[in-house]
């Protein structure tokens, strides 16, 4: 038998490792197909410590991410291949895990540290009634629906939505899932000590060691390689791929699909449409080519895949747009400003909210080297803003028509650090990214607007990563990518070892006192 995974991201390397480890699929026998020159979907990134480093966007993780912690077991990390993915990322936290005494600024850098995060005796309520509304009643409804336009000024949703990044108008089932998947770290959202954190970004120290892993057991990569379509023999109740078409360096070609072969498709890209501005020119329009063209084609006549149109399309990009930025310092003038502003050492700080800001920015100073590549004199940090529609509160323009040096003198407006700007736009390199869908997980949807990762009556098909669906557990996830894939493995090949159940802070005694307490 053959396996043939389309996309390179996460979920895709996950799949291929437990067709392999789980499924009895020989390696040479599964082939990646990616339509980018480079592996790692929404964690790839680019440039140099010349040019500046482009790291779009990253994934939080905690210590509950119990598939994904499974899969790193196994992979022997980049630097030190006597030590797992799992046991760097683990040691590394204990020496340099996240302390952050500044999660929060107002717009005179002071600490917003109020009790209950702010939350009024309704807006307490309003989040318990919420964990308890079953997901079936909160079809297509609205965050904003379920609570007072105050509890949007308060500390804990500054907090909440900087880390995961909803907004107002999102899901519900969303929110809903997030707050039972993560209820162990609520009560340490100011401090984000609940949070880990991989020795380099997660391309490098993640992504390319489980590549690596892989391709030394003989996977098969096929980069810039673009799957067009799979076809399925017709049939009322059953789904089976027969077929994908391809297409690489001009060339189509149809590869043939037996029913003992499985294909798994990464359907949905948060990624898609990304453009890349630089110091001196904004991000350029998103483009106007289709998006998600795959989920589509395979969404066309056939319910059970799910609406594309829920997550993509033009009209979302309101909703759903970010920018995000990397600056690549030659002198550290500005990670030593922020060291002495945090009181930590460069990594440790966490994130740094800047409540002020009408693009509500914030900053992530990385622990060096954040690359692989990176040289002894070169410092990287990074930020995003979650509101890029808006005009800044200095730059008199909205943030995804801004380019590096705006962007950049806009935080260092905010951060009152305007004696030493000009020495720090002259050694920085501040690179912005318009991502128009990073936010589209999170729009309203029904029960039933992704696909389940086997859809019923599937024999040798499936949907992996962010846009295929599972209950209970969290999207826009390392987690959520690494079990959609090895819930997919184990449905098609029932022999294969099962995952583990999703954690649920609300069946876990010490964090359901720890919140309720919170709250109390």
């Amino acid at each position: 038998m053959r396996a043939h995974v389309v996309g390179s991201g996460m979920a895709g390397l996950a799949a291929a490792a437990y067709l392999v480890g789980e499924g009895g699929v020989l390696p040479a026998n599964v082939s990646i197909y990616d339509a980018a020159a480079e592996l790692g979907g929404a964690m790839a990134f680019a440039g140099s410590a010349t040019d500046g480093y482009i790291l779009p966007t990253g994934r939080v993780f905690e210590a509950q991410y119990r598939c994904a912690f499974d899969l790193f077991s196994r992979v022997p990390a980049i630097h030190d291949p006597s030590v797992s993915v799992r046991d760097d990322i683990l040691a590394f936290n204990d020496r340099f895990g996240i302390i952050d005494r500044m999660r929060l600024l107002d717009r005179d850098l002071k600490v917003r540290d109020s009790p209950h995060f702010g939350l009024s005796l309704r807006d307490r309520l309003d989040l318990l009634k919420l964990a308890v509304t079953p997901e079936s009643l909160l079809d297509a409804k609205q965050i904003e629906a379920f609570f007072t336009s105050a509890f949007f000024e308060t500390d804990f949703w500054l907090l909440w939505v900087t880390l995961m990044n909803s907004l107002p108008q999102h899901s519900t089932i969303e929110m809903r899932r997030f707050m039972h998947r993560f209820l162990h770290v609520l009560p340490n959202l100011s401090n984000m000590t609940s949070i880990l954190r991989s020795r380099y970004n997660q391309r490098d120290a993640i992504i390319l060691p489980i590549a690596s892993w892989l391709k030394q057991q003989g996977v098969m990569f096929h980069p810039a390689t673009r799957v067009l379509d799979v076809g399925f023999v017709p049939a009322r109740d059953r789904i089976t791929a027969n077929e994908i078409k391809v297409i690489a360096s001009g060339q189509t070609q149809v590869i043939e699909v037996s029913p003992e072969d499985i294909v798994l498709v990464t359907n949905g890209s948060q990624v898609d449409g990304l453009t890349i501005g630089s110091m001196t020119s904004p991000p350029p329009p998103p483009p106007g080519t289709e998006t998600c063209p795959l989920w589509r084609r395979l969404a066309l006549g056939r319910v059970a895949f799910g609406t594309p149109d829920t997550f993509f399309g033009p009209a979302h990009i309101a909703d759903t747009a970010w920018v995000t930025f990397t600056v690549t310092e030659a002198q550290p003038i500005f990670t030593n400003l922020m060291s002495a502003l945090t009181g930590s050492e460069p990594g440790r700080a966490g994130l740094v909210t800047l409540t002020g800001s009408n693009w509500l920015l914030t900053l992530a100073i990385f622990h060096k080297p954040e690359f692989l590549d990176q040289p002894d004199d070169a410092w990287v940090w990074w930020g995003y803003g979650l509101y890029p529609a808006r005009a800044g509160n200095f730059v008199s323009k909205p943030m995804q028509e801004c380019s590096g040096a705006e962007i950049l003198g806009e935080v260092l407006h905010h951060l009152k650090f305007e004696r030493e700007a000009d020495d720090i736009l002259k050694h920085s390199t501040c690179i912005p990214c318009l991502l128009p869908y990073a936010g589209s997980i999170w729009l309203p949807r029904s029960r039933t607007s992704r696909p389940q990762v086997v859809p019923q009556g599937s024999i040798n098909f499936g949907f992996i990563g962010q846009f295929a669906e599972l209950p209970l557990e969290a999207a826009f996830t390392m987690e959520y990518a690494v079990r959609t894939a090895w819930h997919a493995v184990a449905t098609l090949r029932p022999q294969s070892r099962k995952p583990p159940p999703v954690y649920q802070g609300s069946h876990d005694a010490a964090a359901l006192r720890d919140a309720l307490a919170m709250l109390a």
